[in-house]
């Protein structure tokens, strides 16, 4: 074993034991919505990529393909505006109507019961007439109460905010906060819609007046037969059978949907079954197939076998002789063959195998007859076998790409880390996600991880119990650079869109570490988060905030941004001159910068970044001006900053060169004369 995979083998324990202080509970099926045209529970990248990740920025971004599918799929269900003076009975049009006539409206319905969907739905003339849609995501530690603080306020916009499901994640006077902010909404020509169950929304004090739609929960038989009609399926017969009726009986919103993905599925992979057939194929797989599979264990299989199955799970949609060779190596991993090769005469061949566990192969490439039968092979395993079972068997999944040097490595990845995912998700234990560190020192899977630690951050499911990981995961003090690194990528991609304060927190306990190759990784995130102008003010004060201290750690790490920013198109001090605050810190961040006793690559650069700023235009140089002078006058010390600053001038431009530079020469000769103007023993800024 080389040096580097005894440290990740040491790492990961570290991590395990953090995840895993108790034994393994049995696993409960509940879980994500299937997407119709799964192929038999086959899992690709863009389970990872294009469904899960693109989904939850359609769903979240409020984009109008997104809402327009909404209303497409949309079971009719009615509007009840009641008050003092009226109880009315509105259809979507009229209730979107009153959405777009009033600064916020409130829509109330149970908890489980698609209500989000049904708000969305009330959005669409907005979304047809051009108008810009947000989503308000609660972007709070996990564990403090949602208070409305910082809420965004754009001219022209219509925000959707839901709050959560439980009334002690709401502060009691949000109902205030949220008033106010409509008022100030209402100003800029812009709206709001509260989603809420009505234990939530008594639990949120006084609000005032205003417009309150209570939604009734929609007929989970309709809401199956649209979503697959949305697919181009028509789904009557099947919904229509006794079975399934029983099934709806007891189903919420979710699995309804969730249902109607299964019908997607089963209909196209089996367009020549009978409505019978089609339907135990249905119910098989909604309920995960626990029943056959729980008989299939009971029954005197061999070892053999029983490898087999494990091994066509994860590896499904690969050639089926590939799948076979893998079971010597699992057997082996997880004790159950011996350590020589064992593919005699022997032993049952590909055909029998294939057959014992109903698969085929289609077009080169093993699949299981039943539908999403894979992800029900691992989910059942997942809850009905030990912590040390599952770490053996997901540390030879993630040993199969590293085994490979072709294109299949790629491949190989995107299907392992794509069963990794919809275990986490059906069962809603971020546990196994400690396997994917494995890969975070090999450039070329480190993609994988990054996606599938976004898409799980992201998700209904485990989104919180993610984010909380990468919190914890950020302030492990033996975590290695590797991993370190592979969270700042997270944490400045798709899921700082939609949580940029939990991401930039994260990014702050990282940015703690002294190595230079963590340090490069924060600096290339925060350089990606730059890019989204609406996060440049938060990432500000941020970053200023990480100045403080003693030079070194965090304030070297946080000058080696603000380096990186200042050659952006929008330097920092420029950015912030309209916000007093912001602009404040900065000052004081600056000045503590030129107190440092050495001068050192840090102060070229940042004073160099503001001089040539100067050079773009009139208005630049005369805030840069003012600028320095604020920081010269901040608090004791200012003589000393003034000479630095004047030294750093002559060295950014110097005299030799003033002929074959006029301009620099020009503005160089502006700042110096004017911070000699400046008095350094008042105190300013």
């Amino acid at each position: 074993m080389s040096i580097e995979e005894a440290v990740v083998l040491a790492e990961e324990d570290r991590l395990e034991d953090d995840l895993y202080p108790e034994p393994t509970a049995i696993g409960i099926n509940v879980g994500q919505v299937v997407s119709g045209g799964t192929v038999h529970g086959g899992v690709h990248q863009t389970f990872v990529e294009n469904k899960l990740i693109n989904e939850a920025i359609r769903r979240h971004h409020l984009l109008r393909a997104y809402v327009d599918q909404v209303v497409q799929s949309l079971a009719p269900r009615s509007y009840r505006l009641s008050s003092q003076d009226q109880d009315l009975s509105l259809d979507r049009a009229a209730a979107a109507r009153l959405v777009g006539d009033q600064p916020w409206v409130v829509v109330l319905g149970p908890a489980n019961s698609g209500l989000r969907t049904a708000a969305v739905a009330l959005l669409h003339e907005a979304s047809q007439a051009g108008r810009r849609l947000e989503e308000i995501l609660i972007d709070e530690e996990r564990g403090r109460p949602f208070a409305a603080v910082d809420l965004p306020a754009e001219r022209g916009l219509t925000y959707l905010l839901c709050l959560p499901d439980q009334r002690e994640r709401v502060s009691p006077d949000l109902g205030r906060r949220l008033q106010a902010h409509a008022a100030h909404l209402a100003t800029l020509d812009a709206h709001l819609v509260v989603v809420a169950t009505p234990g939530v929304w008594g639990a949120v004090g006084s609000v005032g007046t205003v417009s309150v739609l209570q939604v009734t929960p929609p007929d989970l038989p309709e809401v199956v037969r649209r979503e697959c009609a949305v697919h181009a399926v028509d789904a009557s017969s099947i919904v229509g059978h006794p079975t399934i009726s029983e099934v709806l009986a007891r189903a919420t919103v979710t699995d309804a949907m969730r249902l109607a993905g299964i019908i997607v599925t089963a209909v196209r992979n089996h367009p020549d079954h009978d409505v019978p057939k089609l339907v135990e194929e249905v119910c098989g797989a909604y309920g995960d197939w626990d029943d056959v599979l729980a008989a299939w264990f009971s029954a005197a299989r061999s070892i053999r076998h029983r490898l087999f199955l494990v091994a066509a799970a994860l590896l499904e949609g690969e050639p089926p002789a590939e799948v076979l060779d893998a079971v010597n190596s699992l057997g082996q991993t997880l004790g159950d063959l011996p350590s020589v090769r064992s593919d005699g005469l022997a032993e049952v061949g590909l055909r029998a195998l294939m057959s014992e566990i109903n698969a085929e192969v289609v077009d080169g490439r093993l699949r299981f007859e039943r539908a999403n039968y894979a992800t029900a092979v691992l989910t059942f395993l997942h809850g009905d076998r030990s912590a040390w079972f599952h770490r053996k068997l997901w540390e030879w999944a993630m040993d199969l790409p590293l085994r490979r040097n072709d294109h299949r490595q790629t491949r190989l990845a995107e299907r392992i880390v794509g069963n990794l995912v919809a275990i986490v998700l059906r069962s809603r234990d971020t546990r196994p996600l400690v396997w994917l560190n494995r890969w975070t020192g090999k450039p070329y899977l480190r993609p994988h991880v990054v996606q599938a630690l976004t898409a799980t951050a992201m998700s209904d499911e485990v989104g919180a119990d993610v984010r909380s990981l990468l919190y914890r995961w950020s302030r492990a003090e033996r975590a290695s650079d590797q991993s370190l690194c592979t969270i700042a990528e997270v944490c400045s991609g798709e899921l700082a869109r939609l949580y940029p304060r939990v991401s930039l927190t994260r990014l702050g306990h990282i940015a703690h570490r002294g190595s230079p190759v963590v340090r490069e990784a924060i600096v290339t995130a925060v350089r990606r988060l730059w890019e989204i102008p609406r996060l440049r003010p938060r990432i500000v004060e941020v970053v200023t905030t990480w100045t403080e201290g003693e030079a070194g750690g965090r304030a070297e790490t946080a000058w080696r941004v603000f380096a990186a920013l200042a050659r952006s198109e929008a330097h920092p001090v420029l950015m912030a001159w309209q916000d007093g605050p912001l602009r404040a810190g900065l000052v004081g961040a600056v000045a503590r910068l030129f107190d440092r006793a050495e001068a050192d690559v840090t102060h070229a650069e940042l004073g160099e970044s503001l001089l040539d700023a100067a050079l773009l235009s009139e208005e630049n140089r005369e805030r840069i001006v003012e600028f320095l002078g604020d920081v010269v006058r901040r608090g004791d010390g200012g003589t000393r900053r003034l000479v630095r600053l004047s030294k750093l001038a002559f060295t950014w431009q110097p005299v030799d060169g003033d002929v074959t530079n006029p301009d620099r020469r020009e503005v160089r000769d502006h700042v110096v004369e004017s911070l000699h103007q400046v008095d350094p023993l008042i105190v300013g800024a």
